[in-house]
């Protein structure tokens, strides 16, 4: 994607440059002046994703570099070193999302953290719910404005169908008053199937009862918008509900996933696989428990250390993620040890998908103490249900434990039926 500054400050060109390249991964190209702008908008073709515009140039001292990018339908904002009178025509310009004051470092903090926002939004649906199509279409232009892809229900009936069959619903604005089912009926149907760290709800209402905000908060909604809101404050109250949803699930993440390989860690693969594996046993569905060892890995770390051994085990998670079917459940075990639950496969593909695996990881190269040394993995699986998950994985690991009599660097799978 593609990010243009335009601002003849140098310092601060450098300094957005840096954290918005640094941080996001983001190409930006930056001018000092309506004229270099000119000249990088004719040379990319107008194709630039988000603009960050200074209000004061050298040759456009009055904003008219916003009038100017508007021409190419790119969103902008602006960047000016004092307040502004609200009147200003400059915020009639649609394409401006918003504006942030020039006052040190934390502008620079606060402009990178709205680029992200706007990046990231991309990826975000959210549902309006109002009765009102003026209202609604008000809305909607201020949440296509900001990047989000956006859906408007005019009733709760409407919006409770369109829910279920969003994946990336992150947010709903609903307004309090319509016909049939209200707001307040809304929300409570809405939260008998979508928790308030899945789905946040912004309540919006006309009226100033105060018994109304409190209850639509006892009934589930995150946050309450009186309908007078400023263009500003609701972007900041849709932002504000976004970054705490994501804080949450990248909180919740962290409790999920091993910190050395990313893969899921035992106690949440043990939680998640007892519902795979009930769903599988009451669907007579096939279902594998596949464990797998670094092959002498004791040796591995004594020999080299710990760092080799850490290396290891990341270079066998990254090849597994790679490889496994994303409808698969992946998990660090242990120290060496990963378990995999792998869903509708025949005995004959799993042989070769771990022999395949196995194959891959014995040509990896890992640097250490003595120049590179190679890897290898033993697999052991089991298809046979059993009596619950966990004995599902005792007879996988005991499968595995057999192959060190048998010998290592191979692919064991045990099955009443083979």
């Amino acid at each position: 994607m593609n990010i243009l500054i335009v601002d003849d400050s140098k310092t601060i060109l450098n300094r957005l440059k840096f954290s918005i390249e640094g941080e996001l991964d983001l190409d930006v190209y930056t001018a000092a002046s309506m004229k270099e702008c000119a000249d990088l908008i004719l040379k990319h073709k107008g194709k630039f994703d988000l603009a960050l515009l200074d209000y004061n140039l050298p040759d456009a001292q009055n904003g008219e570099i916003v009038t100017f990018i508007k021409k190419f339908n790119i969103p902008s904002i602006l960047l000016t070193g004092t307040e502004l009178d609200k009147e200003n025509p400059i915020f009639k310009n649609e394409n401006l999302i918003d504006y942030i004051i020039k006052n040190g470092g934390y502008a620079i903090d606060y402009t990178v953290s709205i680029v992200r926002r706007f990046m990231r939004n991309k990826d975000i649906d959210i549902l309006i719910i109002d009765d009102s199509k003026t209202f609604a279409f008000k809305m909607e232009i201020l949440c296509k404005k900001y990047n989000l892809n956006t859906l408007v229900a005019h009733s709760g009936e409407e919006a409770l169908e369109i829910i279920d069959k969003r994946a990336n619903l992150k947010i709903i604005l609903i307004d309090y008053m319509m016909p049939g089912m209200n707001g307040l009926e809304c929300t409570m149907q809405i939260r008998k199937n979508h928790k308030k760290d899945d789905i946040a709800i912004v309540a919006l209402s006309g009226t100033s009862d105060k018994d109304i905000v409190a209850k639509f908060l006892k009934y589930g909604a995150n946050d309450f918008l009186y309908k007078d809101f400023s263009n500003e404050e609701f972007l900041a109250r849709v932002n504000n509900n976004l970054e705490v949803m994501e804080l949450f699930a990248t909180t919740q993440d962290k409790a999920k996933k091993d910190e050395l390989t990313g893969l899921f860690n035992k106690k949440y693969f043990l939680n998640i696989g007892s519902a795979v594996y009930s769903r599988a046993k009451q669907n007579h569905d096939l279902l594998a428990a596949i464990v797998i060892e670094i092959d002498d890995f004791n040796i591995i770390n004594d020999s080299h250390g710990h760092d080799v051994g850490d290396e290891a085990v990341k270079v066998v998670a990254s090849i597994l993620d790679k490889h496994i079917n994303k409808d698969s459940i992946i998990s660090r075990f242990g120290r060496d040890q990963f378990c995999i639950l792998l869903k509708n496969r025949p005995y004959g593909e799993i042989v070769q998908i771990f022999d395949e695996i196995k194959d891959i990881v014995s040509k990896q190269k890992i640097k250490c103490n003595i120049g590179d040394i190679n890897i290898k993995v033993s697999v052991g699986a089991n298809i046979d249900l059993g009596e619950n998950l966990d004995d599902m994985i005792y007879i996988a690991d005991e499968t595995l434990c057999s192959l060190r009599f048998k010998g290592l660097d191979k692919v064991l799978i045990n099955s009443s039926k083979h």
